[in-house]
């Protein structure tokens, strides 16, 4: 109970009923007048010192508790919240707050907030379990959807960039379209994966289809499926189609721009009715799917040219993002090396081996025409082929020769063009394709099976390499 004194005389009747309650609190509370003596301490407080409520009471707190600061606090008027205390050997948390009335300080409140802080360090390591688990339970459902990165992935500080990041985290919390702009190897599919996962279909299945890697014939049965018999060579018992196991989920059509004619027309009514109907079956299927596609081409000259709908790009085009190239953010290539270089560490299993600060030097002057896919295949070639532990300038430059020098062998000489990878490749392609159409004698379908691509991936490469007039 508390001493009565001369300290709030006026509310003496008030607080004589509510030390009733204080005893109740789980917390030590201790109470002293501006001469540090005290006048108040609840039950928590006697079992945590050890003491009886009618021998402390009165006495100066310092002679109670070997090292208190209470009597200080009563009289300078300052708090200390949440301060380190021993008490009989074990340790506390303690807050001290002034009693302060008509700007006069008359005292102060001691309350030990947390009866051990090992219960406090206890708590924190049930909160970093539950986290642990959070997060685990995450990456088993973005690895049972098929995906893997998330928007922790996608970093820079370049405006485009952030621009684009932000637009797509929006875009995330929504059913909308998305279309995803950019050259080869920006990085769409990390995009389009992290809208997944940010969005509330997270929990659904993520279905990728690369529309140029389908051959012609085959893209109404892998879109929408079949039944049984449908056609020869249909598999027992049918099968579904990626939008019937994206339901729920998200299709992500990669390569846009390469699907044919035919079926931009049936997947434009799937947007619109939102049903699929599998080859061979008159039954139609309602599909609820979220479409994210993505092109690397201009698809408003391909409609020009009457390669692509008009009415199925305004359905796709939403809400169009574009993902800059790797050559417009030079200042982001450093930081996105240094995670490239990590993950490829991990897979490898190569820890020892670090890039030097001029490394990242002559990674940020490259021009990355084949963007992240370029980079990433510099990084891992330094990584597993150059022996010593440092990888310098001189290293990443003589994987480039050496890559280019190897491809100019085995072909002939390039025309003067410049060493660059992206030149090689793009030669070795204009090369193959140029091959194949003059073995199929000009017979565009034959070519393209020789190639081993589909029909419209080969027109598109004949347009990039005009070859269009090829016979």
């Amino acid at each position: 109970m508390f001493q009565q004194v001369d300290m709030f005389p006026e509310l003496w009747q008030f607080v004589e009923f509510q030390s009733k309650v204080l005893d109740y609190s789980a917390d030590g509370l201790m109470v002293v007048d501006r001469f540090g003596k005290i006048i108040f301490v609840n039950n928590s407080f006697c079992e945590l010192h050890d003491v009886d409520k009618l021998d402390v009471q009165g006495m100066h707190v310092s002679d109670v508790i070997e090292n208190t600061r209470m009597h200080l606090v009563a009289e300078s008027g300052v708090s200390e919240h949440d301060d380190v205390q021993q008490i009989n050997g074990k340790t506390y948390v303690v807050s001290r707050v002034p009693i302060v009335e008509e700007g006069e300080c008359r005292g102060a409140v001691g309350i030990v907030r947390f009866r051990y802080v090992d219960e406090v360090a206890a708590l924190s390591d049930n909160i970093k379990r539950l986290q642990k688990k959070i997060l685990a339970m995450r990456e088993v459902r973005r690895v049972s959807a098929g995906t893997e990165y998330s928007f922790d992935n996608i970093q820079g500080k370049t405006l485009a960039l952030k621009q684009a990041k932000e637009t797509a985290m929006q875009a995330a919390m929504a059913q909308a379209t998305v279309l995803l702009h950019g050259e080869s190897g920006v990085g769409k599919e990390c995009f389009a994966q992290s809208i997944h996962n940010l969005s509330p279909r997270a929990d659904g299945p993520f279905i990728r289809l690369n529309c140029s890697a389908i051959q012609e014939t085959l893209f109404e049965s892998e879109l929408f499926g079949y039944e049984e018999g449908a056609f020869t060579g249909a598999r027992k018992g049918g099968k579904k189609g990626k939008f019937e196991l994206a339901h729920g989920g998200t299709i992500f059509l990669d390569e846009i721009g390469d699907m044919p004619l035919s079926t931009q027309a049936k997947l434009l009514r799937v947007i619109q009715e939102k049903e699929v109907d599998r080859l061979g079956s008159e039954k139609r299927t309602t599909v609820d799917v979220r479409i994210i596609a993505a092109t690397n081409c201009d698809l408003q000259k391909m409609i020009a040219e009457k390669r692509f709908r008009e009415d199925l790009f305004y359905r796709l085009n939403v809400i169009p993002i574009t993902v800059p190239p790797l050559r417009d953010c030079p200042k982001d290539i450093p930081l996105l090396a240094k995670n490239i270089w990590r993950q490829l560490s991990i897979k490898n299993g190569i820890f020892h081996k670090r890039l030097t600060t001029m490394a990242f030097q002559e990674l940020q002057s490259r021009p990355w025409n084949g963007n992240i896919r370029e980079l990433k295949n510099v990084l891992e070639r330094a990584l597993v082929m150059i022996q010593h532990n440092e990888i310098t300038e001189h290293d990443l430059q003589n994987i480039l020769i050496e890559n280019e020098a190897r491809t100019a062998s085995a072909h002939d000489e390039l025309d003067g063009a410049p060493f660059s990878l992206t030149v090689l490749v793009e030669n070795t392609e204009r090369r193959a394709v140029t091959q194949a159409l003059s073995v199929a004698e000009g017979n565009r379908s034959k070519a393209a099976k020789l190639l081993g691509i589909s029909r419209p991936l080969l027109y598109k490469k004949m347009h990039k390499y005009n070859l269009d007039d090829t016979e």
